[in-house]
């Protein structure tokens, strides 16, 4: 590039490792494809476009299948979805969607099941109306305000003190042996043992 014009540092494909030729003949430098080197008296450096950034596969959800990109031309590989594939001077492989925000357990509209992945995979549940499921890297659960199930005052396993929450937050009462005391938005009262907390039979 003797003789010539300096290549244009305001250009966003030229980038100067020095401005000096002197340094430019001390240093060892290499320009990543498709970026070609250049050293003259202006300096040295590179021109062309940068080299695209490799995924990290130090990141959650990037599985590089090869990092070689004639074995990425030769073999014939699929993505889970909702994975996508890449295939680039990096290599080839699968890159996940971005790791969610985890739901808050401080929120009151979400209960965790379990906070381990694996174990949310071999366990099984439901969630109650109005709530929806989730399962991700944070583990699972339910999210969303859970409707409340009064219990039945027609059930025999039901035996209700009051129905007046605000009586309930002030009177005192005991359970019979094996009966579970509530006391809710719904009143308070004792059920039997086979009847769970807050919901009818």
């Amino acid at each position: 590039m003797s003789g010539g014009s300096c290549p244009d540092p305001g250009d966003p494909e030229v980038h100067y490792v020095s401005r000096d030729p002197a340094e430019c003949a001390l240093i060892d430098f290499d320009c990543s494809p498709p970026q070609t080197l250049f050293s003259s008296e202006c300096g040295c450096g590179c021109i062309g476009p940068e080299a695209p950034a490799c995924p990290n596969p130090g990141e959650t959800g990037v599985q590089y299948v090869s990092h070689d990109p004639r074995e990425c031309e030769l073999l014939d590989f699929a993505c889970s979805p909702p994975e996508r594939q890449f295939a680039n001077e990096c290599g080839c492989g699968c890159i996940g969607p971005e790791t969610p925000a985890c739901p808050d357990p401080r929120d009151p509209d979400v209960r965790y099941v379990s906070r381990d992945i694996e174990e949310c995979f071999l366990i099984d549940f439901i969630c109650a109306e109005g709530q929806t499921q989730f399962v991700n890297e944070c583990g699972c659960g339910c999210i969303g305000p859970e409707k409340r199930v009064c219990p039945d005052p027609g059930d025999p396993g039901v035996h209700y003190v009051s129905d007046d929450p605000g009586r309930c937050a002030v009177m005192f009462f005991g359970c019979g042996e094996g009966q579970t005391l509530f006391t809710n938005e719904c009143g308070c009262g004792c059920l039997d043992p086979d009847l769970p907390l807050g919901h009818a039979r």
